[in-house]
């Protein structure tokens, strides 16, 4: 019998308002949050309204995801899901094809280091979406001010397993801590450990920090401290004389990009969007 220990597996498997007003900072980040959806794979993403390179009275905004969930989606288009509110205050599900690629091309903007992947979407007039601004997105000073540190508790969205809350395809909000230490200086720290098992379909999804005034209603934007990407587990590896298997362990343990990343990966898609200016 042998025993190997594998630390990380990605999670392959991986909205504007219509007039409703989110009462609460953990509403917002859930009404920005989608599932993706294709016959091979789930995962999870949400809608960040860039500070440049987007038309917000056509309802444009980012999709941003893990790179990883974008690779293996066969075809030009990757579906996502929606809600479209009902008169008596349900919702119904509305699924909207996001164009990724043209020409068998990527449309997506990834990260060069780091798997963090945006892309462009339109959103229809009649769904329930708010995108999140970009400075809901946290970077170094924010951490330091927020005393993010180990143990502080936040909330992350996401489809686990495929997972909806309910029909209408709103995700699930899990709690979640920080269990790795340091993450300031963010360079050489990208990634943090989060105490919450993560699943197959887990991956995109955003992760905000949990502050006192979260579910009061008050002004501001959430805080972002990255995106789900990948878990921890322990794989087992068994041979005898008859038999080869291998047991996974899942050690409850999740992996997130810091968010200074897509504001970097943002800033290269809004680059890649700007028009082009000539010399004298």
């Amino acid at each position: 019998m042998r025993n190997m220990l594998q630390l990380v597996t990605l999670l392959v498997i991986s909205s504007y308002s219509t007039g409703v007003i989110a009462e609460d900072h953990p509403t917002q980040v859930l009404l920005a949050t989608v599932k993706i959806q294709h016959d091979a794979s789930t995962a999870t993403g949400f809608l960040i309204v860039p500070k440049s390179g987007v038309n917000a009275a056509a309802r444009e905004s980012l999709l941003v995801t893990a790179n990883h969930v974008f690779e293996p989606i066969p075809g030009e288009v990757a579906p996502i899901i929606l809600r479209l509110p009902q008169p008596d205050g349900t919702y119904q599900r509305r699924d909207l094809p996001v164009a990724i690629r043209a020409n068998g091309k990527p449309l997506w903007i990834r990260h060069p280091q780091h798997d963090v992947a945006v892309v462009k979407v339109t959103l229809p007039t009649d769904v329930e979406a708010q995108p999140l601004p970009f400075d809901s997105l946290a970077d170094e000073a924010t951490l330091k001010q927020q005393r993010v540190r180990i143990g502080r508790r936040f909330l992350a969205f996401g489809y686990p397993a495929r997972v909806e809350a309910n029909p209408a395809g709103f995700p699930l909000a899990r709690h979640a801590s920080l269990a790795s230490y340091p993450v300031t200086p963010i360079p050489p720290h990208p990634l943090m450990m989060l105490d919450m098992s993560a699943h197959g379909g887990d991956s995109g999804g955003p992760v905000m920090l949990e502050t006192a005034d979260s579910h009061r209603e008050e002004s501001g934007t959430p805080i972002l401290v990255g995106l789900v990407v990948g878990k921890v587990q322990q794989d087992e590896r068994i041979q005898t004389l008859y038999e080869e298997r291998t047991v996974h362990h899942p050690l409850d343990l999740s992996i997130a990009v810091q968010a200074h990343f897509i504001r970097e990966t943002i800033g290269l898609w809004e680059k890649s969007v700007a028009p082009a200016t000539s010399g004298n």
